[in-house]
């Protein structure tokens, strides 16, 4: 009897740890699975100038599709120091894709910086630059110091699966939510507003966009710090739905490609 409930306790942690692991799905799969649809479908909704319907497509992928997903990890570089792993941040992640060449409101910058300020402490903050070091040097006097400014050269990376993912499919600027796990809680663009706005309602436009987020990032560190590991045993039981399971096959070939990087970065040593 004894040897019956082992194996049976046995049999449901392995099952337990098992469904965890696959629910754990990348950004870079769930994308794949789902950016040839979305585009066709913005495209028409772009065509017919229906910006409403436009941000409900957005929004619809964020939501059904890629909140939920765990952001592959990839190398940055900060202009003084080594290349840091996503993984190495171990706070929640607020995450900003930019690019020199994109002009920002008057006041984003200010607001990001007052914010930045007051949560560093929480959230690790992080602006990256599809760009070169030396366009980082000239936008680096523009940021409060608690930001950690990074950048990549899409050309020379190494994790180009994820980058050419994370630039190409939703485009820049874009902030993105992460759990201290790298568990994407949203995904939203930046606000954008007319050039001629004043210094004043640019800065308001922007704080209360960007507060959002970081209220996400906060109200996920308190709830977590609050759930009994029975709780978490129970959150982490198989729940997918069947669309969800779909991407399983990308997810074997995202592997598959990997580990046959990785396989080359080891010859090439």
């Amino acid at each position: 009897m004894k040897k019956f409930l082992v194996l049976g306790i046995l049999s449901l942690y392995f099952s337990s740890s098992f469904a965890q692991e696959e629910r754990k799905i990348p950004f870079s799969v769930a994308i794949s699975a789902h950016i040839t649809k979305y585009n066709q479908r913005i495209d028409a909704a772009y065509q017919d100038q229906d910006l409403e319907r436009a941000q409900f497509l957005f929004d619809s992928l964020v939501t059904n599709h890629l909140s939920g997903t765990y952001m592959d990890d990839f190398s940055v570089y900060p202009l003084k120091g080594d290349p840091i792993s996503l993984e190495e941040y171990e706070k929640p992640v607020f995450l900003i894709t930019y690019a020199s060449w994109c002009v920002p409101g008057i006041g984003e910058i200010p607001a990001l910086n007052d914010l930045v300020d007051k949560f560093h402490d929480q959230i690790d903050f992080v602006v990256l630059f599809w760009d070169n070091k030396e366009s980082l040097k000239e936008k680096a006097k523009e940021y409060t110091e608690n930001i950690q400014l990074v950048h990549i050269d899409e050309k020379t990376n190494q994790d180009s699966y994820i980058i050419n993912k994370l630039k190409h499919a939703l485009g820049f600027p874009m902030m993105y939510f992460m759990d201290n796990n790298k568990k994407i809680l949203d995904i939203r663009k930046i606000v954008t507003h007319h050039s001629s706005e004043t210094l004043s309602n640019s800065y308001n436009i922007h704080f209360n966009s960007l507060s959002k987020g970081v209220s996400l990032l906060i109200a996920d560190l308190d709830l977590n710090s609050e759930i009994s590991p029975e709780a978490n045993a129970e959150e982490n039981e198989d729940q997918r739905t069947d669309e969800e399971r779909d991407v399983d096959e990308e997810y074997e070939r995202y592997k598959r490609e990997k580990d046959s990087l990785n396989g080359k970065k080891r010859d090439n040593r």
